[in-house]
């Protein structure tokens, strides 16, 4: 095979069943590879599925989901500036405790809000 003559007579058949052989082995190979993308596709798909629920479980097992309001408000309440003065508009930062409190989720919204201490 590695030399410029042409095959023999004798050789030919030979080469041509080889040929034929490594078209069909090629063609299997290509079917296996498009069987084996699917396969991929899918399993991606489904590994993207149980991720998700695995986030979602973990979010509604998180620890602080399971802190008593009294406490939350307690913490809340250490976060706010020693120096802040809700009447003293230089010294309000809406980016900071008690507002940022507020834009957390809905149950640290009505906490914060419904906290006297905080405003």
């Amino acid at each position: 095979l590695r030399q410029n003559h042409p095959p023999l007579d004798a050789e030919l058949s030979a080469f041509r069943k080889v040929a034929e052989d490594a078209r069909t082995a090629l063609e299997d190979i290509d079917l296996k590879i498009v069987h084996a993308g699917a396969l991929l596709e899918n399993l991606l798909s489904a590994r993207q599925h149980a991720q998700s629920r695995l986030d979602d479980t973990k979010f509604l097992l998180h620890p602080i989901r399971s802190i008593p309001n009294e406490l939350l408000t307690e913490i809340f309440h250490h976060c706010i500036p020693k120096t802040y003065n809700i009447q003293d508009p230089d010294v309000v930062d809406p980016h900071g405790a008690p507002w940022l409190l507020t834009r957390v989720c809905h149950r640290w919204r009505e906490l914060a809000i419904s906290s006297s201490r905080l405003w």
